[in-house]
């Protein structure tokens, strides 16, 4: 799923035990599927503490659009529905979440396997692309264990229909590629996914949005069982991100680092070889800015974020207090196609670092709401790289 940028405003007003809904425009995109539109609303129970709800019903709507050949193309839709219930089952010490959603990327990319796969000169932008469409359904529970510990348990159902152009760089290497990357890519077929998942969360920050101080560490578990053909696929995952704040400097510098390790044990889909979390690993607006989305594939990835960020000038529009500020980061990473054999053919044979150097803007809106705006720059940006959405990238 693409990074969407909110724009806030609209109304809705809420009293201690009543209902509180909201709607929001969204504005936002990158350089990798577009920018584009939609809407984000909500509907909520009020708690009897300030600030608490009692349920959440929270629904968006996303679609970007880009211009290729002279000719208007939509790479990106997105609509989902989400349920969060904070206080759930005996004595209220489960948070549940529950997320059905539809979305269709008709432009994600291929380039090769491996972290040496390279940018073939005579494979147009086309013959790299393939469409995918999956709806899914979640659902989550977060426990708190001790003090700052959480146990976390869920399960997700995911359909999956794939397009693939008969003269795109997917087909032609299933068909002549190497026996490795043929048994990687596997079938094009439509399939399905049932994922199962625990895991364990360290969290200390003082704020989850505008994040200046503290810890949050996440370790987690994903199966993924087989059911014959209707339920291929037949794998483990396994990743850790550790997230690191600190505030040196109040106001003036702010520095945050994120560390994420995943890894692959089995038979996943291809796709999910270029992913982690949901969402692009090696590559893209929320892993290592500047390199195009999806760019490497790879069983296992590794990669950091460290960026320093500073608030510049303090203002009030219209009775809202605002901050805007800037950031500097420096993203990099690599991949590898196996965790236990090495692929000097596909990976290369050095450090084989993939890394993007930029910077941005942030408007921040108290402590719930900020809009980052980034450019990042990479040996393999095309020729640069450009997010504009809500919230930090960690």
């Amino acid at each position: 799923m693409t990074t969407i940028a909110l724009a806030q405003s609209g109304s809705g007003a809420g009293v201690q035990g009543k209902r509180e809904m909201n709607f929001f425009p969204i504005v936002g995109g990158d350089s990798d599927v577009g920018f584009g539109l939609g809407q984000v609303s909500d509907i909520a129970r009020l708690g009897t503490t300030e600030g608490t709800f009692r349920w959440r019903l929270e629904d968006a709507a996303f679609v970007t659009f880009k211009i290729r050949d002279g000719s208007l193309i939509v790479p990106f839709l997105d609509i989902y529905a989400l349920l969060t219930v904070p206080s759930f089952g005996p004595g209220g010490r489960f948070r549940l979440e529950l997320r059905p959603s539809y979305t269709d990327e008709r432009t994600l990319g291929y380039y090769g396997m491996g972290n040496a796969s390279p940018n073939l000169a005579d494979v147009s932008e086309q013959q790299r692309e393939y469409r995918r469409i999956h709806p899914t359904l979640a659902g989550r529970l977060r426990m708190r264990m001790l003090d700052s510990f959480f146990a976390t348990a869920g399960t997700s159902y995911t359909q999956s229909w794939l397009e693939i152009p008969q003269d795109s760089l997917l087909v032609q290497q299933q068909s002549t590629g190497s026996p490795e990357v043929c048994q990687l890519l596997g079938g094009f077929g439509s399939h399905a996914v049932e994922l199962l998942e625990v895991g364990l969360e360290y969290d200390t920050r003082d704020n989850e949005t505008v994040t200046q101080r503290g810890q949050y560490h996440a370790l987690l578990a994903r199966m993924s069982p087989s059911l014959g053909s209707y339920l291929p696929y037949q794998y483990v995952q396994l990743d850790f991100t550790g997230r690191f704040y600190t505030n040196p400097i109040p106001r003036w510098l702010s520095v945050s680092l994120r560390v994420v390790g995943d890894v692959f044990l089995g038979t996943p889909p291809f796709y999910e070889l270029a992913r982690f979390d949901d969402t692009p690993a090696i590559g893209g607006g929320k892993a290592i800015r500047g390199v195009p989305a999806q760019r490497y594939h790879g069983k296992v990835k590794l990669f950091e974020n460290l960026e320093a960020r500073s608030e510049l000038f303090h203002f009030t529009v219209k009775n809202k207090a605002l901050i805007l500020g800037t950031a500097l980061f420096f993203d990099s990473g690599r991949t590898w196609t196996e965790p236990f054999h090495r692929h000097a053919e596909l990976d290369g044979t050095g450090i084989g670092l993939k890394y993007g150097i930029g910077g941005g803007l942030r408007l921040q809106e108290g402590k719930t709401f900020v809009v980052r705006a980034d450019l990042a720059w990479s040996p393999d940006a095309q020729p640069i790289g450009g997010y504009f959405s809500a919230g930090e990238i960690f």
